[in-house]
This record gives C-alpha cells, structure tokens and sequence, in this order.
C-alpha cells in the first residue's frame, strides 16, 4: 500500500510538471511571437554589429580637398567630431 501511494504522488507531480513545461512553453513562444510582431512593426536601423572607431582614427581623416579617405558605402555613417 505504501509503495503505491508513493508511485501515485511520482505521477501526480510528474503530470504536474509536464503540465507547468508546457504553460510554461507556450508563455515562451507567445512573448517570443509579440517580440517579432513588434520588430515588424518597429524595424531597428541597428544591424546587429558594431564597429567602433576612436575620433582620431585615420579611417576619418580627409584629403586637401575636403574629401574623405576612405570612401564608400560603408563609411557613410562615419562623421567625424570637430
């Protein structure tokens, strides 16, 4: 008798917490969903990667003419403090 009152509490909180991972899952997925919904919603300008450059890095350097050193797409966000 003590072994099966024993092994019905094992299944009961067994169920129990087969029942809270799964709340527990679908809490997850649900805020997970509403994060994409709002990225949708709200895109981000931010890549994903930073690139950090000193203020006094060549790479914002100038020639005589004003004109930067480095050119191209990828240093159009680059602006060099005076």
């Amino acid at each position: 008798m003590g072994y099966d009152m024993e092994m019905d509490d094992f299944h009961d909180e067994e169920e129990f917490n087969k029942k809270e991972l799964e709340r527990l899952k679908k809490e997850i997925l649900d805020e997970a969903k509403k994060v994409v919904e709002n990225y949708v919603d709200n895109p981000s300008d931010i890549s994903g990667s930073v690139v950090n450059i000193h203020e006094n890095s060549p790479f914002l350097d100038a020639d005589k003419n004003g004109e930067p050193a480095f050119s191209g797409s990828r240093w159009t966000k680059l602006i060099k403090s005076q």
